[in-house]
């Protein structure tokens, strides 16, 4: 590689594309070196950019050029080192794109060079705008190698063994077998370099004020902490599945951009998007780097709408980028070892999907810890969603409480099911913050899927959703005429609707089988899931199914441990409660469980929140059928007609409920897989 000489270092760079191009200006991350571009180069090159592409200080070919300068790495520094880079080419204006820590020295170098740089990428890691302040407590387990690194022992373990520590990262941080150990291995050598360990302990203490910026940068770090938004062109580049900066980490990003600017969500992406999905990543640079800058910025997309790719305030035409890149991550997320395909993800917290027989896709959004814009919507071809059946029964709002009324609106659904007969049923149970109903709210709602119209409303009568009822999910008799409602609530029972006049009935009511199991601690994560107060999850009869002949009744608690069965035959008027009790049935010791679904084949699936995974039952027993660290808290199934199962994850553990300061709008997603065989 040729070297350029600044006062302070050699830097070891590659110059390469059009020579007459714009300037682009590709800074690698930690722990990884310059080669993570070698994907992206050829587009870039093709759509006339000339691109250079430095070793960063501490890594690969670039030295330090005096043994007594100080081997510091705070990004103000190491943006400082591109300034003299870029004037030994007789480059004055640039662009720039940086991954990890050279996403942070990106915006730096807009900061203290806006005259020079004139649009910038940001992929994996977020801005430091406006000044660092302590994460939530999630988020610094997740960062635990910084604290790690600001201790005399840990500093010791990582140069005791320095490629063993960034192979932990390369492991967590991204989907499993994202990368191969020959790749790795070649990068690791950049590792080599005699200052790597000196330069990363100084990045990564400097950050939090365990060590002071290098002192010819405080001036830059003082501005980057000074600003609170920059107003270029810009693009921010997340991975949905990223283990250390996931989505969750990320949501403040637009506010920091007051410019055209682009939030770009890319599914079954870990912390690498340029070496994960290099195409996608070329495609979204060549966009914004040779776009018009004044059209992205007439037209920037503000809206909040949620689709499977998010473009948060897309200008149009990496909007129109986006859709294209979300069908390529799909694609390819199709194609990995994980048997889980990521099919939508989602601003606001899922719960329900219902999948019909011509292969309409539909989720819910309860409103448990956020005010959800939509309540039901239609997921369409393209990954956007339509309020269903209009926007009119999705208008209520928490904040309009005393304005709508509760049973003309949805107000809390919890589950969306299809009965087979040309309809979608959409329960609500009318209980907002999963607390107590709304007088007149809990009720049923049948849309006819051919119209897209409401045609019945059945409001659930106070003496069947009691006080402390929550309506959780429904499953329906073959012949359309009965509907079978879980109720989760303080008193656990299987709620029976007559789905022809609408009365209902309470069975099983109190019954050891459909209340909590006192002797079970949800665990996740590894640990017991408490809320600050102490409070464990306390979920009665949750989960439901019905055989596909309509004759058995499958439920269970979710705070439970037992799967139990009953004959529909028990569960109608004029059959006493003794006579139900004796016919419930043990199926088998399962484990914490939130949805069941009867496939098409005669399996029952399980849902497990407790290691991110699904079972199903073979005789009395059950064995896993998959586990993805994406399925955080899988909650509901439904079956395409192709016989593929779809099942939401809905976060449930990552709620405010459980993590004081999380979010109140959690990113979600979809995803389906290939029935066991």
């Amino acid at each position: 590689m040729p070297v350029i000489t600044t006062p302070t270092l050699a830097i070891a760079y590659t110059d390469t594309g059009p020579r007459e191009g714009d300037a682009v200006l590709l800074l690698h991350g930690w722990p990884d070196d310059s080669s993570t571009w070698d994907d992206v180069l050829p587009a870039l090159h093709e759509a006339g950019l000339r691109t250079i592409v430095p070793s960063l200080r501490g890594l690969g070919e670039t030295r330090f050029l005096a043994e007594d300068t100080p081997r510091t790495g705070n990004s103000a520094v190491l943006a400082m080192d591109a300034i003299p880079l870029m004037d030994g080419l007789g480059i004055a204006r640039f662009m720039v794109a940086g991954h990890d820590w050279g996403s942070n020295i990106a915006e730096a170098l807009a900061v203290g060079w806006p005259e020079r740089v004139q649009r910038i990428a940001m992929l994996a890691t977020p801005p430091r705008l406006g000044g660092m302040p302590t994460p939530p407590f999630e988020q610094t387990q997740r960062q635990w190698y910084h604290w790690f690194m600001a201790t005399a022992r840990g500093a010791q373990a990582v140069r005791d063994d320095p490629r063993g520590f960034a192979h932990v990262h390369w492991t967590n941080w991204s989907p499993a077998g994202w990368f191969d150990e020959a790749t790795f291995a070649r990068v690791a050598r950049a590792f080599g370099n005699p200052d790597w360990v000196d330069v990363t302990l100084h990045s990564y203490r400097a950050r939090w004020d365990e060590a002071a910026p290098d002192p010819a940068s405080v001036w830059l770090e003082e501005a980057v902490k000074a600003s609170a938004t920059l107003s270029l062109p810009a693009l921010y580049i997340q991975g949905a599945e990223d283990g250390v900066n996931p989505p969750s980490a990320t949501t403040a990003v637009p506010e920091k951009f007051s410019g055209p600017f682009a939030f770009v969500t890319l599914p079954g992406v870990g912390h690498f998007p340029q070496r994960e999905r290099p195409e996608t990543v070329a495609d979204l640079l060549v966009t914004l780097f040779t776009g018009d800058p004044a059209t992205l910025s007439d037209t920037i997309y503000r809206s909040q709408d949620m689709s499977k790719f998010k473009p948060l305030l897309a200008g149009a035409a990496l909007f129109a980028l986006a859709a294209a890149a979300t069908a390529a991550g799909v694609a390819q997320a199709k194609t990995a070892a994980s048997p889980l395909t990521q099919v939508a993800t989602f601003d606001h917290q899922v719960t329900g999907v219902a999948v019909t027989a011509d292969g309409r896709r539909f989720v819910n959004f309860p409103r448990w810890t956020d005010d959800a814009p939509i309540s039901v919507a239609e997921v369409l071809p393209d990954g956007k969603l339509k309020a269903y059946p209009d926007d009119t029964w999705n208008s209520w709002r928490n904040a309009r409480a005393n304005e709508l009324p509760v049973g003309d609106y949805f107000v809390c659904v919890q589950s969306i099911v299809p009965d087979g007969h040309g309809n979608l049923w959409v329960l609500d149970p009318g209980a907002p913050g999963n607390e107590k109903p709304l007088e007149g709210a809990p009720k049923l709602v049948r849309i006819d899927l051919a119209t897209n119209r409401v045609t019945k409303v059945i409001k659930v009568a106070p003496d069947v959703a009691l006080q402390g009822t929550y309506l959780n999910d429904i499953r329906f008799s073959p012949d359309g005429k009965t509907g079978y409602i879980t109720d989760s609530g303080t008193r656990g029972a299987i709620i029976v609707i007559d789905l022809e006049s609408g009365k209902g009935m309470r069975a099983l009511d109190g019954h050891g089988s459909t209340q909590i199991d006192k002797s079970v601690t949800v665990m996740t994560d590894g640990k017991p899931l408490v809320r600050p107060d102490g409070r464990q999850p306390a979920f009665s009869a949750d989960g439901i199914a019905i055989s596909n002949d309509g004759k058995t009744l499958y439920y269970q608690a979710l705070t439970g441990k037992t799967l139990y069965a009953i004959d529909t035959g028990l569960l109608r008027e004029g059959v006493s409660a003794a006579q139900q009790a004796a016919g419930v049935k043990t199926i088998a010791e399962t484990h914490v469980a939130d949805g069941l679904w009867m496939s098409k084949a005669g399996v029952l699936y399980i849902t497990s929140p407790t290691n991110d995974s699904i079972t199903r039952l073979v005789g009395d027993r059950v064995e896993p059928v998959l586990t993805d660290k994406r399925l955080r808290w899988p909650d509901t199934f439904s079956e395409g007609p192709d016989g593929r199962i779809y099942v939401t994850a809905s976060h449930i553990q990552d709620t405010s409920w459980f993590k004081p300061g999380a979010p109140a709008s959690l990113p979600t997603a979809l995803f389906a897989f290939d029935p066991a065989r």
